[in-house]
């Protein structure tokens, strides 16, 4: 009898679709795409804002101390390549926040956290068009705001996704929800590519419409969000009592993101964890070389394929899609797996960093050797292949990070993903540096360290890495009180309460009751 008090067994079932929750994932997926828009769109509109070096243009001169410009790209910059570096990382400036939304994502209300992430991400693109012609200051500044909407979308999202939905439903609601970045790349990046065409740059002054209309998208959403989304199951206004009653049921605490309840962060546990510094190197690892697929992918076509801006938006978009689908289907695949017992946790997380990490490193290091103009169709297939490996990522190291201390998984990876923010400046820094000149020769160069560093996962978090709840994790979960329980389930005993936080893992997909 003692035994079975320690298992809640669920047998109401709610289906997905149609399901508020599936709308709410959807919501938050929207979110995403906007802020994939607003920060992708540096990629596309660098390469029409910053003058080449080899440009031709002269213009009559009444005065001989005013500064020639092109008479036809009156808008163009002469932006250094470390001042353009300082531009491209300015959202990594920002996104260095997440160490502290992360660490307060569970206490704060989401759903207006995200709202301040929005106003951020519309501020600062409607008014870097006017800001890039008064001072690169300026345009960094706003980059760095559009960083702080990211660092506090980021948390607040991963923290809501644990209080909407039941342990084995999160891969797919992540899968969703996340992907949103990989769309709002593919439409911003062709649209882009057609804004700085000869036949877009008609439409307000070209790449300067790039900024307004990402701007102009967060707005939408924004009042789409603040209309229709609610901070828990508990609070939205659509939801019926049923679906309420099961997603509260199946991860068997109802407290889960209470912000009254209060659980001591062991700072010492986590700092000196060993499983917890492998996932985050891995981390590092595999977004160092993301870097040029995010945002040197349309330099690098123009400079060394030398695509026209409309094509170069078109075919940057193609990777992006490649990432999104491999997410989704990897992260499926993972789910079927441990949930039927084909892997254990680190097992799976292990196999998928594996061979995403193989695989994103070759292909990196291939990809200078179709350097030319006629060899552009292979190169953009080792690209698209290369991203195919990279979202293999999402089931391995990144699911990896959430499973080590559920309870703290805002904290570990607010500091995860800080720590890879510390080295996307670095590598963003040291890309613009090297392309002085953009030939293929300083290509190469980037491309094959960054294949260096994406593969260096093969080794360390094969051998050392972990999806293992941790000891500490555990030890340090309280019980909330019990006049903050409404539910009828409010009577589970302590066990279950440890085990349903063990649960709140926003990867995990498989049940603890029988590991126990």
């Amino acid at each position: 009898m003692d035994a079975q008090k320690d298992c809640v067994f669920v047998s109401e079932k709610s289906k997905i679709f149609p399901s508020t929750r599936l709308f709410f994932s959807f919501l938050l997926c929207l979110c995403f795409v906007a802020l994939a828009i607003g920060t992708s769109n540096i990629s596309q509109s660098m390469v029409c804002m910053v003058k080449k070096p080899d440009t031709n243009f002269s213009c009559p001169l009444a005065d001989p101390e005013v500064e020639a410009v092109p008479c036809n790209n009156p808008k163009q910059f002469a932006w250094s390549s470390i001042q353009q570096g300082l531009i491209y990382s300015g959202q990594n400036f920002g996104s260095l926040f997440m160490v502290v939304t992360g660490w307060q994502a569970d206490r704060l209300n989401g759903k207006w956290t995200i709202v301040a992430a929005m106003v951020f991400i519309i501020v600062s693109n409607a008014l870097l068009p006017v800001s890039a012609g008064v001072s690169f200051a300026l345009v960094f500044f706003l980059r760095f705001l559009t960083g702080v909407g990211d660092a506090l979308l980021s948390p607040a999202s991963s923290s809501m996704i644990t209080r909407w939905f039941p342990p084995k439903e999160r891969p797919s609601a992540l899968g969703i929800v996340t992907g949103g970045r990989q769309i709002g790349t593919l439409i911003i990046l062709p649209v882009g590519g057609w804004l700085c065409g000869n036949s877009g740059s008609k439409f307000l002054g070209g790449w300067p419409a790039i900024f307004y209309l990402s701007s102009v998208v967060a707005a939408a959403v924004l009042v789409i969000w603040v209309v229709f989304s609610a901070d828990k199951p508990s609070k939205h206004l659509c939801i019926s009592h049923n679906e309420e009653a099961y997603i509260n049921r199946k991860i068997e605490e109802e407290n889960i993101g209470k912000r009254n309840t209060r659980r001591n962060t062991p700072w010492r546990a986590i700092l000196t964890s060993k499983q917890v510094w492998v996932a985050v190197a891995a981390l590092v690892c595999h977004e160092f070389p993301l870097v040029i697929m995010l945002q040197f992918l349309p330099k690098f076509f123009s400079d060394v394929l030398g695509l026209s801006n409309t094509v170069n938006g078109l075919v940057s978009a193609l990777p992006m899609g490649i990432l999104f689908l491999s997410k989704c289907l990897s992260s499926s695949l993972a789910s079927y797996l441990t949930a039927n017992g084909y892997l254990r946790r680190t097992q799976s997380c292990k196999i998928f960093n594996f061979i995403a990490s193989l695989g994103l490193g070759i292909c990196i290091a291939a990809t200078p050797l179709m350097g030319t103009l006629q060899q552009s169709v292979w190169a953009i297939i080792i690209l698209c292949l290369a991203n195919a490996f990279a979202g293999l990522h999402t089931p391995g190291v990144q699911t990896a990070l959430v499973q080590l201390a559920p309870a703290f998984s805002g904290v570990i990876t607010g500091i995860a993903f800080t720590v890879a923010a510390c080295f996307s400046i670095f590598n963003k820094l040291l890309i613009s540096q090297i392309l002085v000149t953009g030939s293929k020769h300083e290509w190469t160069i980037v491309f094959e360290i960054s294949a260096f560093v994406a593969i260096l996962p093969t080794l360390f978090f094969t051998l050392w890495g972990s999806a293992e709840r941790t000891e500490w994790a555990s030890n340090r979960v309280s019980v909330p009180k019990d006049a903050d329980q409404k539910s009828n389930d409010s009577g589970s005993s302590t066990s279950s309460t440890i085990q349903a936080f063990a649960k709140y893992s926003m990867f995990l997909s498989h049940d603890l009751t029988n590991s126990a």
